[in-house]
């Protein structure tokens, strides 16, 4: 007579509450019993239940508690609170573990793309890092004072960036303040506000740019056709997010590839060898930028 099979953890876990399966996943692997597990906490054996399938909603504070009582990994409390519809609210600067492994992960994103350019940066816009032909192409464009504390949306936007080089820096100027705008009013982040007054202050908000941007196409990737003195060379900037980790843990670390859509190199060897070995922004490890 043939037996059923008892179901793995991950097919008893298939509920209807993303929150629910992680709280079953972690409750089944650390052996705890759903009365156990109310005891831990001071709740009721029916809201744990409850909580598993879905027929209730934790508040952070027993989102965060549960994740306490899991003994959970920075990365995996992350996880536990981003489904029960809470921001982790965790910095990557405050897990050396986790920086290490985002920081060699950059690093080598970084490394991987030379001769092309390479930078990494967050969802505000600051540069944290950046590999040589990203500088190669930077330094001869941009005034020096852009790259004290670089911020890519003043690099391209700023009237001493690259604006006055793109042939199309007042479209990509509208666009890339509106999706600067919308993380920032999603986030309400003070970062996002001290970009839009720097822009604001240095002209680099086109007039009217709200209404221009709304008739653009959006997506994470833009457009850089620039201006050289043997006509306008199309480029494309290309944005990664650097793991799916660093959509749990602030800031979220993007890595940003530039390459001329006809292929060609977008520095020469040269422009490479001009690059100082000890400019503060090459290969800057990530724990570096925290304190800067």
């Amino acid at each position: 007579m043939k037996t059923s099979t008892p179901l793995s953890l991950v097919d008893q876990s298939r509920g209807e509450s993303a929150f629910g399966r992680l709280m079953h996943f972690w409750r089944k692997t650390l052996g705890m019993s759903q009365e156990q597990l109310s005891e831990e906490l001071g709740v009721s054996t029916r809201h744990i239940s409850f909580l598993e399938t879905g027929r209730s909603q934790p508040s952070r504070l027993v989102a965060a508690s549960l994740a306490d009582c899991f003994g959970l990994s920075g990365r995996d409390r992350a996880y536990l609170l981003t489904a029960a519809g809470f921001s982790a609210d965790q910095s990557v600067f405050d897990s050396p573990e986790l920086a290490a492994w985002m920081n060699k992960s950059m690093q080598n994103a970084m490394a991987r793309a030379e001769p092309e350019p390479a930078f990494a940066l967050d969802n505000f816009g600051r540069v944290i890092s950046a590999n040589r032909a990203w500088l190669a192409f930077m330094l001869p464009r941009v005034d020096s004072s852009l790259l004290q504390d670089p911020n890519i949306y003043e690099l391209v936007m700023h009237p001493q960036g690259l604006r006055p080089h793109l042939h199309n820096g007042t479209a990509l100027s509208c666009g890339l303040a509106l999706y600067l705008t919308m993380e920032t009013l999603q986030s309400d982040a003070p970062e996002g506000w001290a970009v839009l007054e720097r822009l604001q202050a240095a002209g680099a908000l086109p007039d009217n740019w709200q209404q221009l941007a709304r008739r653009l196409i959006h997506t994470s990737d833009y457009p850089l056709a620039l201006t050289t003195e043997d006509g306008i060379v199309n480029l494309t900037v290309y944005n990664d997010t650097l793991s799916s980790t660093s959509q749990l843990v602030q800031p979220r670390l993007l890595i940003g590839h530039i390459y001329r859509d006809d292929n060609q190199r977008v520095v020469s060897d040269a422009e490479l060898a001009a690059v100082q070995d000890d400019h503060p922004l090459l290969y800057r490890p990530l724990m570096s930028a925290a304190i800067t």
